[in-house]
């Protein structure tokens, strides 16, 4: 109990203390001492007993100080329980809160657990998904490139765009070929075909050969591609004890001189092409001759290999010591850009420095079984594109050599890129653009022995 109930409880005695001295004073002051002899005493004997007992309760009073009494006691205990209760809830609420944020927690945890769950879930379903896509794309693209591929080399397709529309054409045909008796008889010995489309070309024989015996033989050969376009040509097939000798060019021989006197103009000029048939060339003497120009083969790509003209090193040397204009071609033989590029980088190697006055010349005239190439008409003119693009960017030209036939009906040039035509003939009916012409191949001219090709040169178009 604090001092101030302690004060008040003995105030409080005081109090009724001094009530209760005042009534006995009122009422019976002989007891006061106010009275008699024996009476006074008995009095003051009493007053001095009550003086003492009230002493001694004041002294119990101090002594017992935490005693509460009557209602301090009931107040006290009733404070306690309330205090006691109040910290109860209050440690109750404590717990309660750290029970709901622990279970809040837990909840939370498990809610961040089963989301993180299903990200990972949607992301590896997300993945599966994209790698099963891809999958599929990649499979959808090999299977679609596979079949244009064999569209293609069905002629079925198209490539880069192109459908299939033509028939397939000769580009080597012997009408009449000779065989020794007992010889095997192979067709592909005596043509040469293609498509425009189909890399795979049919061929039909239509008829037989009997190479036991002599004899004549009439056969039908049928081309056709996988478009059902049909082409078709007669072969007489002569069967003889002994075939012709070969080694002398035919036709008719046309001298330089004559050449000049019909040709030479203020618009042309006039010259040569020459390669390792014609041996050594005396070069001066060519000059002198009224020759202006000479293209010589570099080299080339055949049955695989890469070589140089063997006359090649003297003709560059003794052509321009003599101060002709010079020009060069390459025997072309290349059915891929890769191989293509390979000629190239052997080309440009082995012209080292030398300088040209003409476009070099793309020739590719292996059309005799052309077929075992693989290719259509469309991959050939690319190997010429190519190689046109390969020597650009090395800062050289390309032009394309190819008689009045390849160019009609092999080469598609639809880039218009410069052409060299060759047509032996007096006046040529070709009407494509061509800035030279190959006007015969049985030229005569002082320095050469035999037969050399004649070239005519149309000064304003020369690339």
């Amino acid at each position: 109990m604090s001092g101030k109930k302690v004060f008040g409880v003995i105030l409080g005695i005081c109090v009724v203390l001094g009530i209760s001295f005042g009534v006995l004073c009122f009422f019976y002051p002989e007891m006061l001492g106010f009275g008699i002899g024996e009476e006074d005493e008995t009095v003051e004997v009493m007053t001095a007993e009550k003086i003492h007992e009230e002493e001694s309760v004041a002294e119990a009073s101090r002594e017992l100080p935490t005693e509460p009494s009557g209602d301090a006691s009931e107040e006290a205990a009733l404070a306690e329980s309330l205090a006691q209760a109040s910290r109860e809830a209050e440690l109750k609420a404590i717990q309660e809160s750290e029970e709901a944020a622990s279970r809040e927690a837990e909840s939370r945890a498990i809610q961040e657990s089963e989301e993180a769950a299903s990200r990972e879930a949607a992301e590896k379903a997300s993945k599966e998904a994209a790698e099963k896509a891809s999958k599929e794309a990649e499979a959808k693209a090999s299977s679609e490139a596979a079949a244009s591929s064999a569209s293609a080399s069905k002629g079925t397709g198209s490539v880069d765009g192109l459908v299939d529309q033509k028939a397939p054409v000769f580009l080597v045909f012997n009408s009449a070929p000779e065989i020794k008796v007992g010889a095997d008889f192979d067709i592909h010995k005596y043509v040469g075909y293609a498509d425009d489309v189909d890399r795979d070309v049919a061929i039909e024989v239509s008829g037989s050969v009997d190479t036991s015996k002599t004899g004549n033989y009439s056969l039908k050969i049928t081309l056709t591609d996988d478009a059902g376009h049909k082409t078709s040509k007669d072969m007489s097939v002569k069967v003889v004890k002994s075939t012709s000798s070969g080694g002398s060019s035919g036709g008719k021989k046309e001298q330089f001189s004559d050449f000049v006197k019909n040709y030479k103009t203020d618009q042309t000029s006039l010259g040569i092409d020459v390669s390792r048939w014609q041996e050594t060339i005396d070069f001066e003497k060519v000059k002198a001759a009224g020759c202006e120009f000479v293209i010589m083969r570099l080299g080339g790509l055949d049955d695989g290999e890469l070589y140089t003209d063997r006359y090649y090193q003297a003709n560059m040397a003794n052509a321009k010591a003599a101060g002709l204009k010079i020009g060069i071609y390459w025997h072309a033989e290349e059915s891929s850009r890769e191989e293509v590029k390979a000629s190239v980088d052997y080309l440009l190697g082995v012209l080292g420095s030398n300088t040209l006055d003409f476009p070099i010349a793309y020739d590719w005239e292996d059309y005799k079984n052309f077929e075992r190439y693989g290719m259509n008409l469309h991959d050939l003119t690319n190997c010429f594109y190519a190689f046109a693009e390969e020597l650009q960017a090395r800062g050289y030209s390309a032009c394309l050599y190819g008689s009045k036939n390849s160019h009609e009906n092999i080469w598609m040039n639809d880039r218009k890129l410069p052409v060299w035509l060759a047509h032996y003939t007096s006046a040529t009916s070709y009407g494509g653009d061509y800035f030279m012409w190959q006007h015969s191949s049985t030229g005569r001219i002082d320095g050469i022995n035999g037969d050399v090709d004649l070239d005519v040169l149309y000064v304003n178009k020369l690339p």
